[in-house]
């Protein structure tokens, strides 16, 4: 299948907002939207198939990874093995960073030796335990004290664990301060990411740990003006473009603010975006545009509006044939989609038509001897098949053309 072109100048829909815009595609295998020099009249020719109509709300945000996650040193020493760098990606239990362990052992097998020794005392207590009060406040101590030397030599335990920082979670490492030879001390809130660290030779602190960005889930948030949050629908489909991004790729709505954003006068709602799909390629903080689709209408005979006539509630297409014959035909017409109308009755699949495209004016291919009409807009073809990774979601508005 490959994509009916919108010729410079038609994409934005007439649905009363500037944002909306309208996107077409034929669903034959062929590129049946024939390209012919225009004559002097401006007038060109295009073959009538059936196609996918859509109208759109675009909107701009930023990638934001769902899954984030800040690691830092628990326990004090020196830093003594690096493994990962930012711009590395990790698996979850992959070591990032050791720190030395030789005070930290010495300190484990003091608190096991406190603990031994506490332990046999409270032995010789109930072994010479007389039932008097004295030797049952003794026993109840030396129990008390046995509690919390237990206590220590599991810190010891943990301090010795936090000596190998690990990943918990798979992702891109975004931040990463650790260099071999800094001395780290612990007391830092756990898992936030807050650490103290100096080295030798500068003697500077950090308040930021390792940074772990989740690759697998995105979102976006986007902003809409009331008029525009009318037409959506949370579950509504979402097609996805960015710069640094070769194809498009595909989402949903998933929230709708209640309650607006009041900014200098100007209220707007916020949107939440769910990216679908293992999708290559993609950063957090990347800028994308969002068209979110509101309308679809699929496997419809559909024709530029401006190749309508209509008078006196008549409305009629120039139909030509194979020897370019003109013939006035009088169509009966469905929904008008941006600048596309559906035909119910008086045309069929493969016939061709004469449009008047406009040329001169401000639009960016004024001025030219032909008009495209067989490609999508922005160039390429609309995939057909298994969208793979980054295939476009079912259910919502419908499936995607071709399908």
């Amino acid at each position: 299948m490959r994509a009916w072109g919108i010729p410079t100048g038609t994409l934005l829909a007439g649905a009363g907002l500037g944002a909306g815009a309208m996107a077409l595609w034929g669903t034959g295998s062929d590129p049946v939207q024939e390209t012919r020099s225009m004559d002097a009249s401006g007038q060109q020719t295009v073959t009538v198939s059936l196609q996918t109509l859509e109208e759109t709300v675009s909107a701009t945000g930023s990638l934001a990874a769902v899954s984030t996650d800040s690691l830092a040193f628990e326990a004090s020493g020196t830093v003594t093995a690096v493994n990962v760098a930012a711009g590395d990606v990790v698996e979850e239990g992959d070591v990032i960073a050791t720190i030395d362990t030789l005070q930290l052992t010495a300190s484990l097998r003091a608190a096991q030796a406190d603990l031994a020794e506490a332990r046999a005392n409270l032995s010789n207590l109930k072994d010479e335990d007389d039932d008097s009060e004295a030797s049952e406040k003794q026993i109840a101590a030396a129990k008390a004290q046995v509690a919390l030397l237990k206590e220590s030599v599991a810190d010891a335990e943990d301090a010795m664990e936090d000596a190998t920082l690990v990943a918990d979670m798979a992702g891109l490492v975004t931040s990463q301060p650790y260099e071999v030879g800094d001395v780290v001390s612990s007391g830092s809130s756990g898992g936030s990411g807050s650490t103290g660290m100096s080295t030798a030779s500068t003697s500077t602190t950090t308040s930021s740990g390792v940074t772990i960005v989740g690759q697998d889930d995105w979102t976006v948030s986007v902003s809409l003006s009331e008029d525009e949050v009318a037409l959506i629908d949370e579950g509504d489909q979402v097609t996805f473009t960015a710069d640094d991004v070769d194809s498009e790729f595909y989402g949903i709505v998933t929230e709708i603010a209640n309650l607006p954003t009041t900014t200098g006068g100007s209220a707007t709602y916020a949107v939440e975006l769910q990216v679908t799909g293992d999708v290559e390629g993609l950063y957090e903080g990347t800028s994308v545009t969002a068209e979110i689709v509101y309308l679809r209408q699929v496997d419809v005979l559909a024709i530029p509006t401006n190749a309508i006539t209509t008078a006196d509630g008549v409305s009629t297409v120039t139909v030509v044939d194979d020897a370019g014959d003109e013939e006035e035909r009088t169509v009966t017409l469905g929904e008008a989609i941006g600048t596309y109308t559906e035909v119910t009755d008086g045309l069929e699949e493969g016939e061709q038509l004469a449009v008047t495209v406009a040329t001169g004016g401000s639009g960016s291919d004024s001025g030219t001897d032909e008009q495209q009409w067989g490609q999508f807009p922005g160039g390429g073809e609309m995939p057909t098949g298994d969208f793979g990774g980054g295939q476009m979601p079912t259910g919502g508005m419908g499936a995607m053309p071709g399908q």
